[in-house]
């Protein structure tokens, strides 16, 4: 971030005193002050839960030249699209207006046989996805069908496998507008598509998991830990 923006959205922070107007802590969730810049986004302050997993970080993206809000549900990351603002009093407006009701939200479950977006694919009466393990190979089940999380552009993350101690996960999503299934990996920081979990509905996605979860979780293990290479005799 150019030193000139970093000192010019930190001022206007510093101004507003907004720490004196937002509580400390609020249904389980504590206020940590950032206020540090990290590639082109000045971040001000997070609401963190440790317990849950879910948090939400306020910025200034200079990219954008826009205050955003960024929420972390496990290691999932995705902006909400209501705070988007150029304008940093109308966004802490916004932010004071919402905090409780944004709180509410990335904590509430869903029950996907009453969304209606999602109802028709009966993720909560899924056999399949109810019998699937609490952990595999170190992974913990975070999400589980039958409480899906709505992200972004249309999609839910219905399954996912955590291990949180060293950053990586395995997600399967549900995307409405497509109508179909997906997967993908994170490890190392970043995330890789896992192709092999492309189907058209829940039966295709079943056998694909029935054969590719659990040899994937090992794959993304080895990936963090290497088994060491045999020492080469002469």
């Amino acid at each position: 971030m150019k030193p000139e923006i970093k000192s010019k959205v930190a001022a206007e922070f510093e101004a507003a005193n907004f720490f004196e107007q937002i509580p400390a802590e609020i249904d389980g969730y504590t206020l940590k002050k950032i206020l540090a810049d990290d590639g082109d986004k000045f971040f001000y302050f997070a609401y963190e839960n440790e317990t849950t997993h879910r948090s939400l970080k306020t910025y200034f993206h200079e990219e954008t030249k826009e205050y955003k809000v960024l929420v972390a549900i496990g290691l999932a990351e995705f902006c909400l699209t209501e705070f988007f603002t150029e304008d940093f009093e109308t966004f802490t407006k916004i932010f004071a207006a919402e905090l409780d009701a944004t709180i509410k939200k990335i904590s509430a479950q869903i029950d996907p046989a009453e969304d209606y977006l999602i109802a028709d694919k009966n993720f909560s009466s899924w056999q399949y996805g109810q019998t699937l393990k609490k952990n595999l190979e170190g992974f913990e089940l975070f999400i589980a069908p039958k409480n899906p999380v709505k992200i972004t552009n249309g999609s839910y993350i219905i399954i996912n496998y955590s291990d949180f101690e060293n950053f990586c996960d395995l997600n399967i999503f549900y995307n409405v507008y497509g109508d179909n299934f997906s997967g993908e990996a994170q490890f190392g920081g970043v995330q890789h598509p896992l192709y092999i979990f492309d189907a058209v509905d829940l039966t295709q996605l079943e056998n694909l998991l029935k054969e590719n979860l659990l040899p994937e979780l090992k794959k993304i293990r080895e990936e963090i830990f290497p088994p060491p290479n045999p020492q080469k005799i002469i």
